[in-house]
């Protein structure tokens, strides 16, 4: 399957579109832990998706490394790069929940459904 079909499969336009209602509206309308957990789940189901579309000979290792950095992002190890940034003005966070972690549930999803001609 080409790389075009492969980003109009309904799943994947369903996980952009969700995303970015979630952190353009849902997020500042609701603001609780459903719209915060929607945002982890839908983006690791579409980036890697997006990426193995352009690369797919290497899309084991977009998710693995999507996931990888996911865990990064997420724990205070990344702390480290917060700090820095912040020295330089740039007003760049994120929250550390171990408990977005859950969403890496959403790579495997993603990544069956990257390598079958299922269609929902």
């Amino acid at each position: 399957m080409s790389k075009e079909p492969q980003l109009y499969r309904p799943l994947f336009l369903a996980s952009v579109v969700l995303l970015l209602v979630n952190d353009f509206y849902l997020k500042y309308e609701f603001h609780n832990y459903f719209t915060g957990k929607l945002s982890d789940f839908a983006g690791l189901f579409a980036f890697p998706f997006f990426f193995s579309c352009y690369f797919p000979k290497r899309a084991k290792a977009i998710y693995i490394l999507t996931g990888v950095l996911f865990v990064f992002w997420k724990s205070s190890f990344s702390q480290a790069m917060f700090d820095f940034i912040h020295f330089y003005g740039i007003g760049f966070d994120r929250v550390v929940d171990y408990s977005d972690l859950m969403a890496l549930l959403s790579l495997p999803l993603s990544y069956y459904y990257l390598n079958t001609d299922f269609n929902l």
